[in-house]
């Protein structure tokens, strides 16, 4: 019974800070949106990412493929289901990207996920990148521009996986 608690506590504080570092400063709400409408719409989908979590990525390791494919299946999910908290009626795959991403980063670090595919693009990671045009990546919303992050990632972190790369470009900034 502790032990569930142990875990309930951590997945809930993971979830603050998950939410902190893909929705602080985004944009992502449409104007005069409830709190209420807010805490509704995370929980949403914080219920979606985790049974998506629980059901692909514990289990065996995620291709990149079919990771892109997740990012888009939630996105056209939130877009479909939460539109009316929405800017523009619409999440942009960016903010999509940042947290799953996050989320799968600490549950990887705690043990919990296989090693996740990707690592969550945020500016600092993008400004680490040295691309010529850097996208901003709370209005990315192209899949081809998220494959290009993806590909410039896994061209810097060599032999070892861009989640790994990531976590030594995070630990040095």
């Amino acid at each position: 019974m502790m032990r569930a608690k142990k875990s309930d506590f951590l997945n809930y504080e993971i979830w603050i800070l998950t939410f902190g570092g893909g929705l602080q400063r985004s944009g992502v709400y449409a104007d005069n949106i409830s709190d209420a409408n807010k805490t509704e719409f995370r929980n949403s989908v914080k219920d979606k990412i985790n049974t998506l979590v629980i059901n692909k990525y514990t289990k065996s390791p995620v291709t990149s493929k079919e990771h892109i494919n997740n990012l888009v299946n939630i996105k056209n999910w939130i877009n479909s289901n939460h539109s009316h908290v929405l800017k523009n009626q619409n999440i942009k795959l960016g903010i999509v990207q940042k947290l799953l991403n996050l989320y799968l980063k600490y549950q990887w670090c705690l043990g919990l996920v296989k090693t996740p595919p990707h690592c969550p693009f945020d500016r600092i990671i993008i400004s680490k990148m040295q691309l010529s045009n850097p996208p901003a990546w709370t209005q990315l919303d192209s899949v081809d521009t998220y494959k290009m992050l993806v590909t410039k990632a896994t061209e810097l972190a060599g032999n070892k996986s861009i989640s790994e790369w990531e976590l030594d470009v995070f630990s040095r900034r």
